[in-house]
């Protein structure tokens, strides 16, 4: 034992004699051959990815931020890329232009969820209704936005004329979460201000490390790295699965905290709601659960009641998504319906959750142009028009 002890540290002290006089030149030599990327090339690549992103997520004036009109870019969300098309109005679009009937149009808002980060226009549930409707189908969602944008943005565009015929919401948990801590009207008009900087969209890079002993011991530092990566893919740090997960947890945990966003989600909506009204524009209202929320929350959630409350006599259609997802726990246990409608340790719905979405809101009937008439309608056939799958009254 002594023998096998002693030839472990020997190798030990060998492995940091080589390591802090050779091992910068080693690992330089390893890198000239682009067999492991170097520090440098990996703070590149980062930073090269933040640029690309930041090139098309632009700032506004009147709504905070959009995409760039008119682009075709490679996009990355994590380890992820996929293409990003918007239309001259800055809406993401199919990269393949199709010719619709713009005499009714359907405006699709909501935030990363609804803009589909990490996926094809086509794989998202709005680009999957795009191609299954024959109306006019834009997508208004950019990631980060919440109901003081849903309305600016919705105004910003009726008063530049933009024909609207129906407006569907898909209001996200963590909007909430936005509008208690993010967002406020500027002081000096009614656009969209930030109440402190907002983090932006991160790599899941690992950063270099600037500690002393590093640059003494680099071949030490690249091991220790090394094995942080095989750690993270192996067992990742799976916060956004805990019950006090900042952007989930006001539905079943520390409400108090998010009291003022969930009072402003309600004023602007009830704001978007009349001004819909007015110009006889249907406004209908989706929810769905987060993966926290399937761990730790009901299927008849605080968020599920407020907003199908909210929709009674607002809303042409109250779209509940929970459910469809909540059911399937019945026969799997969290964790696997999880898997198999998020993207890997991600709060974010795979291809597979997107098109459950669609697959449940599809047959849904998003009115005409005159609300009255669609009123008529349902007095005149309630199995298209069901109370029960409108909300409304």
């Amino acid at each position: 034992m002594k023998v096998f002890f002693s030839s472990i540290l020997t190798s030990l002290l060998l492995f940091f004699f080589i390591d802090f006089f050779l091992g910068k030149n080693i690992l330089e030599y390893l890198y000239s051959f682009d067999s492991i990327d170097s520090p440098i090339e990996i703070k590149n690549k980062r930073m090269e990815i933040q640029k690309n992103e930041k090139s098309y997520r632009i700032k506004n004036s009147h709504f905070h931020h959009s995409l760039k009109p008119n682009i075709k870019i490679k996009s990355f969300w994590g380890n992820i890329k996929y293409n990003t098309c918007t239309d001259s109005q800055g809406f993401r679009t199919n990269c393949i232009k199709k010719n619709k009937d713009n005499s009714f149009q359907i405006i699709f808002i909501g935030d990363s969820f609804t803009e589909g980060l990490g996926l094809e226009y086509d794989e998202t549930f709005v680009g999957l209704f795009d191609n299954y409707s024959d109306s006019s189908v834009l997508n208004m969602a950019v990631s980060s936005y919440s109901p003081i944008i849903y309305l600016q943005k919705i105004k910003y565009f009726l008063k530049k004329g933009l024909k609207i015929d129906s407006v569907i919401v898909f209001l996200d948990i963590s909007d909430i979460d936005d509008e208690a801590h993010y967002y406020e009207k500027c002081k000096n008009n009614s656009n969209v201000c930030d109440q402190k900087e907002i983090t932006s969209l991160k790599s899941n890079i690992l950063e270099p490390s600037k500690n002393k002993n590093d640059l003494n011991f680099p071949l030490f530092n690249f091991v220790k790295l090394k094995f942080k990566e095989i750690k993270r893919i192996i067992k990742p740090k799976n916060y956004i699965y805990r019950k006090d997960f900042k952007r989930s947890e006001w539905t079943y945990n520390n409400f108090g905290e998010y009291e003022k966003g969930l009072e402003n989600s309600i004023k602007y909506m009830t704001e978007l709601s009349k001004i819909l009204n007015k110009k006889n524009i249907h406004l209908s209202l989706a929810v769905y659960p987060h993966p926290a929320t399937l761990i730790h929350d009901v299927k008849n959630s605080k968020h599920v009641k407020i907003w199908e409350s909210f929709c009674k006599n607002k809303c042409l259609n109250f779209i509940n998504l929970f459910p469809i997802f909540f059911d399937e726990i019945e026969d799997n246990n969290q964790m696997e319906v999880i898997n198999k409608y998020y993207i890997k340790n991600d709060i974010h719905f795979n291809q597979l959750g997107n098109k459950k979405i669609f697959d449940f809101f599809k047959n849904y009937k998003f009115g005409a142009p005159d609300r009255s008439r669609t009123h008529n309608l349902r007095s005149r056939n309630p199995a298209l028009y069901p109370v029960e799958a409108t909300g409304a009254i």
